[in-house]
């Protein structure tokens, strides 16, 4: 295996991949059919005819499809950004295949020109009109531009695919030209030899052994990855770290979804839309239609929002500039995604039987995400199958196949049983205690299950929302979670008051003084004023410390916990969407339990201790540099007491909150009201933001994360 995994060793090359492809200067603006073949077998000029042949005109396109041999048409129509795509497909694909069909496909969005729908109909054995009358089993295949291919109308679809585990591809583009191309890449097959390969910025774990190219976390930082990345074609490759629909972070590497297709007219966009230039250097973009694969796998969050989901206008959207690109199969997020180490093998480790990448990758990433993460566009890759191309001859090949096998131009569809076997009864992927945890969830996924018996400790069985005190039972959760699990280092400020309130909390749950009523009343009383004083502390430190370590505890207690069953609410997202939340039962005593809510367009919105304070955020979409941003932040507490309510902003966005603070007396039950104003510095950069709403009451943390955009200054 050629493996990057020690810090002092050199990137190795695989023989069947190295190349000596110079690193690329500008790779956002270096049209990617000037670079160097990665291998002399393939490619124009070694011999072969072209696999594929682009045309300008929809008339040429269509009697191109109709003669039914030659190499793949492609309506390019005057998108010639498509011919840098076409060119290193040319290095990537060495022969043609007949592509293992969908059992169901639907077209959204209207018909499309009767050559494209040619070679579309065979991607699938059946097709009906509309995605309500999709069957319950068996794969399917969404078929439509962009644009028509709208999250909200199809969410339900692929929710449904979700729960059945089933296989379930999107076949799209930016547009119908960029459509054709992809429908085109579906009927090649990749080169023999080609290595797979996986490059973190966040796995530190040792290198997989399926990875013919390994580059970690550590690699990523000493390592060129703009060299290794473009420099070889790729059977498969996964690109994994921080980012959103735009871009995938790889240290000071960026995995770039900026296009030269143009944008609409005022479209949204990041700081490139505006002359400011990236935020990372600009020698070191990586522009993702430039990475020769036949598989891609972009594993960041909001990678592959669809339609109506993501921040930017699509011509900066990362997945649409894959697909402009030679991957034939492009998996990415719908949404947030917690995507780490498992999900990474899961996918290295995928065989054809598995249904689809991404219907593997979620499985595996059942127990913290809940929901459909990543998504697959294209059917099942060549990169999957076995490593043995067709022969490439004018008298042995049919244009859309093997000769021996019908060709798209007439087939007429069928149904039929799917290759892949459907799950006959509960996702083995999904553990007994997230069985036990989706019962409860089913039922209130904020209720806390271990709440004390009586306000003040003795058991009489009096509590209620009114309590006096905090229950002890939900605060010496609360402490161990935050001094035993590891989330707060030995060195954190407030550690030794939360260990002496965690002592005490601990002596004084002995019967006899919980049951003893002269005994119960001031010892209670005298905890719950330190919890109080300690709620005030923390809620001082979140806003002065966007990276205090407690507020990492969604992502450090939701790794170490299983996740319930989803659960919809009646209250909708900020953007107006179906919110779901689910509860994360810790794996261990010290892991607390917590509660998640997520939008399918925002993601996590949500992120509290159980039991904690529920938040509701009202603020504007956008707001111009320089202007104000005024939010109101609503909070119901499960008892009456004291909330500290605050906003902590993300360290790249140039601006200032409003009062730091605030402290608010509530009824339990009922909305307590507070209002904050965001100062937009005139320099903010024009982009998406978001900004973290908190609350602290009885050490319980609850933090939402509302979405924005910073628009240019008048």
């Amino acid at each position: 295996m050629n493996a990057v995994s020690t810090p002092t060793a050199p990137a190795v090359m695989s023989t069947s991949a190295a190349v000596n492809t110079p690193a690329v200067t500008s790779p956002a603006n270096t049209p990617a059919a000037t670079r160097t073949s990665a291998t002399a077998d393939t490619g124009p000029g070694t011999g072969r005819p072209p696999l594929f042949a682009p045309y300008t005109s929809l008339g040429d396109y269509t009697r191109a499809v109709a003669g039914g041999r030659g190499p793949l048409p492609v309506f390019t129509g005057p998108r010639t950004d498509l011919l840098d795509g076409i060119a290193l497909a040319e290095e990537v694909y060495s022969g043609l295949r007949t592509p293992e069909p969908c059992d169901t496909g639907v077209v959204a969005g209207g018909p499309l020109p009767a050559a494209l729908n040619a070679l579309i109909r065979p991607l699938a054995r059946h097709w009906v009109d509309d995605p309500h009358d999709l069957p319950d089993t068996g794969s399917v295949l969404l078929v439509g531009t962009y644009a028509h291919l709208r999250a909200d109308a199809v969410q339900h679809t692929l929710d449904a695919a979700h729960a059945t585990g089933r296989p379930l591809s999107l076949l799209t583009g930016r547009d119908v030209h960029s459509l054709s191309w992809m429908a085109a890449k579906q009927y090649a097959r990749v080169t023999a030899n080609a290595p797979v390969g996986v490059l973190s910025e966040l796995d530190t774990a040792a290198p997989a052994p399926q990875a013919d190219v390994w580059l970690g976390a550590g690699d990523v930082h000493r390592l060129d990855v703009q060299q290794i990345a473009l420099g070889r074609v790729w059977r498969r490759v996964l690109f994994h770290g921080n980012g959103k629909d735009d871009q995938l972070n790889l240290g000071q590497f960026t995995l770039c979804g900026a296009s030269p297709a143009a944008a609409a007219p005022a479209g949204p966009g990041p700081r490139c839309a505006y002359g400011l230039g990236c935020t990372k250097p600009q020698d070191k973009l990586i522009p993702a239609r430039g990475i020769r694969a036949a598989e891609l796998v972009l594993a960041n969050c909001f990678s592959g929002a669809l339609a109506g989901h993501a921040m930017y206008d699509p011509k900066y959207l990362i997945l649409l500039n894959a697909l402009d690109g030679p991957a034939q199969t492009v998996v990415a997020t719908l949404t947030a995604c917690d995507g780490q180490r498992p999900e990474n093998l899961a996918w290295l480790t995928a065989t054809t039987a598995a249904g689809s990448a991404a219907l593997a990758m979620n499985r595996q990433l059942r127990d913290i995400n809940p929901y459909p993460a990543f998504v697959q566009a294209g059917l099942q890759s060549s990169g999957l199958e076995p490593s043995h191309p067709h022969p490439h001859s004018p008298a042995g090949t049919d244009a859309f196949g093997p000769s021996d096998s019908p060709s798209p131009l007439n087939s007429t569809g069928s149904t039929g049983s799917s290759g892949f076997a459907e799950p006959s009864g509960p996702d083995p992927a999904v553990s007994a205690d997230t069985a036990g945890g989706a019962r409860d969830g089913a039922v209130d996924t904020h209720a806390d299950t271990h709440a004390d018996t009586h306000a003040d400790g003795t058991g009489s069985g009096e509590e209620g929302p009114a309590a006096p005190y905090p229950p002890l039972h939900r605060l010496g959760a609360r402490l161990s979670g935050l001094l035993d699990s590891g989330l707060l280092g030995p060195d954190y400020p407030l550690r030794p008051r939360l260990r002496a309130l965690a002592d005490t909390v601990l002596r004084d749950a002995v019967r006899t003084v919980a049951r003893s009523a002269p005994d119960a009343g001031p010892a209670l009383a005298a905890i719950a004023a330190e919890t109080k004083s300690l709620d005030l502390a923390l809620a001082h430190r979140f806003a002065k410390h966007h990276d205090d370590p407690a507020l990492a505890f969604p992502t450090y207690f939701g790794e170490r916990s299983t996740a319930a069953a989803p659960v919809a609410l009646d209250t909708p997202c900020a953007c107006g969407r179906p919110l779901r939340s689910y509860r994360r039962h810790g794996r261990v005593p010290a892991i607390a339990d917590t509660v998640q809510t997520v939008c399918a367009r925002c993601g996590d919105v949500a992120n509290a201790h159980t039991g904690a304070v529920e938040l509701h955020v009202k603020a504007p979409a956008e707001a111009a540099a320089g202007g104000t941003l005024h939010v109101v932040v609503e909070a119901v507490a499960p008892r009456d007491g004291t909330l500290n309510l605050g906003i902590v902003l993300p360290l790249y966005l140039d601006a200032r909150v409003g009062p730091v603070l605030r402290r608010v007396e509530a009824v339990a039950g009922q909305r307590a009201h507070a209002e904050f104003t965001l100062d937009l510095a005139p320099r903010a950069a024009p982009q998406a933001y978001y900004f973290c709403p908190f609350a602290v009451q009885d050490l319980g943390m609850s933090v939402s994360r509302v979405h924005f955009t910073v628009l240019p200054r008048p």
